[in-house]
């Protein structure tokens, strides 16, 4: 006798609820853990697990180790960055407002993962997913330096380079304190843009 065609869907239909609510439990985790460490970056998986509201073997399904959820962290702030540059509309405007746009809507990004200072290391996952944000300021560069904005002694990755060492400066300082989110936007800009300007030595 052939079962009903309603029972052989009962497999897939019960693991898609359990698929949901794993990613649910991990976007939980990581946004917990992003309130914690911000705080306390040195807190623990044990404190980390207290603020999810869930056992420290379910934060441990999710997550091999503290590594793990960092490179998780990662992620999410890179795809994050990703996504305020789209929104930015890049392609608009001078190339000189587009690079301005692009700095307030990183730095806002990085107003939120400002824990992230204090960790270098970057997993290999993350640094597949950097050329979606750099790409993106390259173009800038690039069209700045063809209309005659940016000086062009300067190759564009070098002016790119120096604005994220500037916006990893400038997230330290925010996660320490002593900057706000807009003030570390416009010194990022002012030092950035006063740098870069056509006219500047070399332009």
């Amino acid at each position: 006798m052939t079962a009903p065609s309603g029972s052989q869907a009962e497999p897939n239909g019960g693991e898609r609820p359990r698929r949901a609510d794993a990613l649910r439990n991990r976007r939980a985790i990581v946004d917990a853990a992003i309130r914690v460490l911000a705080d306390r970056p040195g807190a623990s998986m044990a404190e980390i697990a207290t603020a999810c509201g869930m056992a420290r073997a379910t934060l441990y399904r999710h997550f091999a180790d503290r590594n793990d959820l960092v490179t998780a962290i990662q992620i999410q702030a890179t795809d994050a960055g990703a996504a305020a540059l789209a929104d930015a509309d890049l392609d608009s405007g001078s190339a000189t407002d587009a690079l301005l746009r692009a700095v307030r809507a990183l730095v806002g990004v990085g107003d939120r993962y400002r824990l992230l200072a204090s960790e270098a290391a970057l997993s290999p996952e993350v640094l597949e997913r950097r050329p979606a944000v750099a790409g993106r300021l390259f173009t800038v560069v690039e069209r700045g330096q063809r209309d005659g904005e940016f000086r062009t002694d300067m190759p564009p990755h070098w002016i790119v380079a120096a604005l994220a060492a500037q916006l990893v400066l400038a997230l330290r300082e925010m996660a320490a304190g002593n900057l706000t989110q807009q003030q570390a936007a416009e010194r990022v800009t002012s030092m950035l843009i006063d740098g870069v300007a056509a006219g500047e030595a070399g332009g």
